[in-house]
């Protein structure tokens, strides 16, 4: 499913990674500013990635992203443009400005009022750290004007961390060999076949053979489309 709500066949994509030192430190700071949960989505490029951690319910999770209620193609346009923090509320989804309006019922169901998303940008790719809460729509405006700097310190601190240490709870990594890791890193730095048989000491059909593994496995056209792609995913700098 992608974020305008239409469903993705590989449903094997999505799992659920808690982890407890991460959840446990992002709480500890969120909660006493009147944060209840949070869920951290990672995203390469436009394209969701069914890899996130949240302290929300598995229930909501599944109904979240099985059943198209996600993010909206304006608030993923906002992310990339911005490193801004969002204050939404449950209203918002309601009038169809963020998002499908179902989202609003999921939200009010699961006694959401509002929250705050923040946009962390690491290299290509964008993680999305939502905070919601139960509060009042007025007390959780006050907390956002007032708090919302601490929150993005908190995203900005914690979230290159996760990706850091464990790059795989947020985004799903293709998996390429040592020898066509080592051509992308070359490819990368723009160098040709020729130099690039001649660096890795392979023949040049070798090399032939790699960049053409690495474009099907990227799902790339070419080498500059399947470098942009292997930097949004994480695979090289």
């Amino acid at each position: 499913m992608d974020y305008s709500g239409n469903k993705i066949s590989h449903s094997d994509n999505f799992a659920l990674y808690p982890e407890t030192a991460i959840t446990t430190a992002l709480s500890r700071f969120s909660e006493p500013l009147g944060m209840d949960k949070f869920l951290i989505v990672g995203v390469n490029g436009t394209e969701p990635i069914f890899r996130y951690l949240s302290t929300c319910s598995e229930q909501f999770l599944r109904a979240y992203f099985t059943d198209g209620h996600c993010f909206s193609d304006d608030l993923i346009q906002y992310c990339q443009q911005t490193l801004a923090p969002r204050f939404w509320s449950t209203r918002d989804y309601h009038g169809s400005t963020l998002a499908p309006k179902a989202l609003g019922n999921l939200l009010t169901q699961e006694n959401i009022n509002c929250g705050i998303v923040i946009p962390v940008h690491y290299g290509g790719a964008i993680v999305l750290v939502n905070f919601f809460s139960s509060q009042p729509y007025e007390e959780i405006k006050m907390a956002y004007q007032q708090n919302s700097a601490i929150l993005s310190d908190i995203a900005l601190t914690l979230v290159p961390r996760i990706i850091k240490e464990c790059p795989d709870y947020l985004f799903l990594r293709p998996t390429l060999t040592p020898k066509s890791s080592e051509c992308l890193l070359y490819m990368a730095k723009g160098m040709t076949n020729p130099e690039i048989s001649e660096l890795m000491q392979v023949s040049k059909d070798r090399v032939k053979e790699l960049v053409s593994q690495i474009l099907v496995q990227l799902g790339a056209a070419n080498r500059t489309e399947a470098v942009l792609k292997a930097k949004q995913s994480l695979l090289i700098p």
